[in-house]
């Protein structure tokens, strides 16, 4: 598979609307049960993102600064979701490549070794893995009610539901109704969007007593894309306005802005406003967020610090949403002695 590298700032590109991103990556084994020969992983943080430059959706990588942008994919289908391994040496990601179905693939960190996650097709998007990398959480909907939008088709939002799976595609267990899903860095909790019901809030669904909570359903009756802080005491995400579902499903909105809130719901904390302002994605210390925002005629990347200051414009060149941070300080896949408690398997047999 040949790479091109792309300068950051050259070009614009069309307008984009809401593309709910959010997913995680696997470093286990794919159907045969052959171990794969993984690349080596980035050795400076990088961000995975998702740029329609080209004039379709695929996969790209850069530096935090915006520097050394480098096509992964290449490929003729609609690429969306990236998500790093915590190890990072993979990349999982949503594509349509087998037929008109939205599905889950690994890649490596450079692009080689695509593997479809499940041996059958249904519609997956939105998948992030668990912090000790033996699981992964993921949205399904049916895929005969998608409709085509964004040049690729879209199932209905409003009936999503949330999913729980091991990365080889096995143990598949429901959860709730939901999308977006962002595992909290202790295991035990998941946030994620509510579907369901007449408004999307923010949703934590607690692993081990299988409940959930509802945070601040009255001030934030319209979100999208949270993602929990490093450190597990924050979550960012997209607070949307003018905003319902179509006739068939679908989520709709004039305006998003970016805020963070303490993961017990307190805190309601403004970031960044704009026209689309949301998929926020955490520096690995916690400090930064990128996210993407209309730029002069499309949707761009930018950088912003979490105790204030004005937003760096990091792409310029096309359409560019959906970023994520890899994480370099946990390339070995070791969980905190705090997560070592918390796993999903530990938390099924109680």
């Amino acid at each position: 598979m040949k790479h091109k590298s792309v300068s950051s700032f050259s070009g614009t590109g069309g307008y984009t609307k809401l593309l709910i991103l959010s997913s995680i990556v696997s470093a286990l084994l794919v159907f045969s049960g052959i171990p794969v020969g993984w690349a080596e992983a980035p050795e400076t943080e990088k961000i995975a993102f998702v740029s329609k430059r080209d004039g379709n959706a695929e996969i790209y990588i850069m530096n935090p600064d915006g520097t050394e942008q480098v096509n992964l994919t290449q490929h003729p289908a609609e690429d969306y979701d990236p998500a790093w391994a915590p190890n990072g040496k993979q990349i999982l990601f949503s594509s349509d490549r087998t037929g008109d179905t939205f599905d889950l693939y690994l890649m490596d960190a450079d692009g080689k070794n695509v593997q479809k996650v499940f041996k059958d097709n249904e519609y997956r998007r939105d998948a992030t893995w668990s912090p000790n990398g033996k699981h992964i959480v993921y949205a399904q909907a049916d895929r005969r009610k998608a409709i085509f939008a964004h040049g690729a088709r879209f199932a209905p939002t409003a009936e999503h539901t949330l999913y729980i799976a091991t990365p080889n595609g096995t143990s598949i267990e429901k959860l709730t109704k939901g999308f977006c899903p962002s595992w909290s860095p202790d295991g035990s909790e998941i946030v994620y969007v509510v579907t369901g019901l007449a408004h999307t809030p923010l949703g934590v669904f607690d692993l081990a007593t299988r409940t959930r909570k509802v945070l601040l359903p009255k001030e934030l009756p319209w979100t999208t894309s949270p993602v929990w802080s490093p450190q597990g005491d924050k979550i960012a995400f997209g607070k949307l306005n003018g905003t319902g579902f179509n006739e068939r499903g679908g989520l709709r909105f004039r305006k998003a802005a970016l805020y963070i809130i303490n993961s017990d719901g307190t805190g309601l904390q403004q970031m960044s406003d704009g026209l689309f302002a949301y998929n926020p994605s955490w520096s690995p210390q916690g400090d930064q967020l990128i996210y993407n925002n209309i730029g002069a005629e499309s949707l761009q990347l930018y950088k912003i610090d979490v105790n204030g200051g004005n937003p760096t414009q990091l792409t310029i060149n096309g359409s560019n949403t959906g970023p994520q941070w890899s994480n370099v300080k946990d390339l070995s896949v070791s969980p905190s002695v705090r997560s070592l408690t918390t796993t999903w398997g530990q938390l099924k047999q109680h």
